[in-house]
């Protein structure tokens, strides 16, 4: 079956990422999101951008997803499997040169997630080891 290239960079890969299919036991994937503040952030769900890892923290987190640089909240990390069948993108994510980040890899799977996903695990509050903050520096 054919498909289309997606634009990695724009994605936030640091290379261009491989396409792979789910084997019958689906993929467990996580997804870090939220804001403490009413309003903000991202969505549980999101728009397809997920990991294979699941981080222990906000700073675990964030040094490996660069999380706030795309401007989403760090509070929360829920657990989907990816259901067999379905194809995902699987590759590092981009840090910038000079960036002491940690290395990191992500999915990115094209909507409609709805029919793709399942919810295995919601709001699992993170660690809060460090306080990160939108990029402007606005806080509420």
């Amino acid at each position: 079956m054919a498909y289309r290239e997606i634009d990695w960079k724009a994605k936030g890969f640091g290379a261009p990422p491989q396409r792979r299919v789910s084997g019958s036991d689906g993929v467990l994937v996580y997804r870090c999101w939220g804001d403490r503040a009413p309003g903000r952030g991202s969505s549980e769900q999101g728009k397809g951008f997920f990991s294979l890892d699941k981080p222990r923290s906000v700073l675990d987190a964030e040094l490996r997803f660069n999380i706030v640089y795309w401007e989403n909240g760090v509070h929360f990390v829920s657990t989907f499997r990816l259901k067999p069948g379905f194809a995902y993108w699987s590759g590092t994510v981009a840090h910038e040169a000079s960036d002491l980040r940690l290395p990191g890899s992500q999915i990115f799977v094209e909507p409609p997630l709805e029919i793709k996903l399942v919810l295995i695990t919601s709001r699992e509050v993170l660690r809060h080891d460090v306080f990160v903050g939108p990029r402007d520096g606005n806080v509420n």
